[in-house]
């Protein structure tokens, strides 16, 4: 493990110690939501950006809020990033930092959805929102200026997982047309049995196996979605139709076998995929730019590609 890596979390473990896995929902919860907004400790300082902006669209369950980051004037291509926390947990608030870093490097307009987090509003709210966003980002393109020719979905952890089933969705209603999809390290096997090594390897880096079927009981409705493969895509039959993929993954982490898995599939589905593992790196990288070299290094290669798109 890369040093600097062991170093966050031996401090993450010191400030917040394990939630109790026998505590009731509702206290592993907030245990839970605490740990995760202590990532932002861990970001750096938040960079300056051209404009900050906050749009509202209107859903059937209420006003949406999408946070705008623009680095530069001018009509800007659109990446539309989902912030990670096992849909449970984390904010907008909590990834500014990384967002902030993210609208700089790329040049690209970042835009992120304030979605509703379970359990208090279960599977599928939270793709909901982000296609909510996704629509009303690209109807209103001409009053953002944003060139909605250029558009991509990102997401990290659970996020990267609502990510790829927004652009299964975008391909399956018609659009909008996406030309990329960015996933970092995502969750894409929600199945109980899944057997994926890396979930006992990796245990103990910022997420363990045991705490992952927690995330999972809270986000979804029942054990049947599950096997949703909007929630499991790489159940999903059908990803020919898929945009060429940009795939992180982190050789600490318990998730990596399952992003691996689902970059094959894609892969053999004539998805042009390209496959970056961070050695030496966990779990939650984006945020820990402030304390991480990795951090920079995974920007970098998030700009190149899009230069690409």
């Amino acid at each position: 493990m890369d040093p600097q890596a062991r170093t966050i979390l031996d401090t993450i473990k010191t400030l917040a110690p394990d939630a109790d896995p026998h505590a009731d929902d509702a206290q592993w919860l907030a245990d839970f939501r605490y740990q995760t907004a202590l990532l932002k400790a861990f970001s750096g300082d938040p960079e300056p950006v051209h404009a900050i902006t906050h749009l509202l669209l209107p859903s059937e369950s209420g006003p949406l809020t999408v946070r705008l980051y623009r680095p530069k004037p001018g009509p800007l291509p659109l990446l539309l990033h989902i912030h990670g926390g096992g849909a449970i947990a984390g904010s907008i608030d909590g990834h500014d930092p990384a967002l902030r870093a993210l609208a700089n490097r790329t040049g690209w307009l970042v835009a992120a959805p304030a979605y509703r987090l379970a359990p208090e509003h279960r599977f599928p709210a939270q793709l909901d929102d982000s296609w909510t966003a996704l629509q009303g980002l690209v109807a209103q393109a001409g009053a953002l200026d944003i060139d909605p020719s250029r558009v991509v979905v990102s997401g990290d952890s659970i996020g990267g997982t609502l990510a790829t089933s927004l652009a299964s969705r975008a391909a399956s209603e018609g659009g909008p047309a996406l030309q990329g999809q960015i996933l970092l390290y995502p969750n894409t096997d929600l199945r109980r049995d899944a057997t994926h090594p890396s979930r006992q390897s990796e245990d103990g880096n910022i997420i363990d196996a045991k705490s992952l079927e927690r995330q999972i009981d809270l986000y979804l409705a029942s054990d049947a979605d599950r096997t949703d493969p909007r929630a499991s895509p790489i159940l999903a039959d059908d990803l020919a139709a898929l945009p060429p993929t940009l795939l992180v993954t982190c050789e600490n982490d318990p998730l990596r076998d399952e992003g691996e898995a689902y970059g094959q599939h894609l892969h053999d589905a004539g998805v042009t995929v390209d496959h970056d593992q961070f050695d030496g790196m966990i779990h939650a990288f984006l945020q820990m730019g402030g304390r991480l070299d990795a951090t920079d290094r995974l920007l970098a290669r998030i700009a190149r590609w899009l230069d690409a798109r």
